[in-house]
């Protein structure tokens, strides 16, 4: 049965990148060629190893590059495919630029206490560091620091807020 269903999803895609080449009519004979040197998908949309629809699929318009904050969710120092794609692309350009100095500032909300928050927050920007070392920021200095609940992006006290101070900054 597991074979049945993996031929029959190699078929199905065989069929979907057929049907992707441009086509054209020969005037002679009325029959439909399909161009095969036209390209399928761009599947390293800037430089990310992913197509453009499938970066806007994860909320990320354009440049990964312009993007410079990490989200998180609550209690967790987890790095989600989004905060992913971004921080691997900020370590491809830092390696390709041979090097620079960069800032993880980590953050927390309000909830927890100081000291919780404080660690909280460097567990966050050790994770990014981690990622962007692991996927290739050269010999860039990344510098992990913490800043708790004490900077919020927002101060108010609603779930909104709270999800949006609990984030990693990317300074360079």
């Amino acid at each position: 049965m597991n074979r049945t269903l993996k031929l029959s999803l190699l078929v199905v895609l065989g069929l979907t990148l057929a049907a992707c080449g441009s086509t054209k009519k020969n005037e002679d004979t009325g029959s439909v060629t399909v161009d095969q040197s036209a390209p399928l998908v761009d599947r390293d949309y800037m430089n990310t190893g992913m197509t453009q629809s499938e970066l806007e699929g994860l909320g990320i318009m354009g440049n990964p590059l312009s993007y410079k904050t990490l989200y998180f969710e609550y209690n967790s120092s987890a790095i989600d495919r989004r905060s992913e794609v971004i921080a691997r692309a900020h370590a491809l350009a830092l390696g390709e630029s041979g090097g620079a100095k960069v800032v993880l500032e980590g953050h927390a909300d309000e909830r927890g206490t100081r000291d919780y928050n404080l660690a909280l927050g460097e567990l966050r920007s050790q994770a990014v560091a981690r990622l962007m070392s692991d996927a290739g920021a050269g010999n860039s200095e990344l510098q992990a620091i913490s800043y708790g609940e004490e900077r919020p992006a927002d101060a108010s006290h609603s779930e909104a807020a709270w999800q949006a101070n609990r984030r990693v900054e990317i300074s360079y």
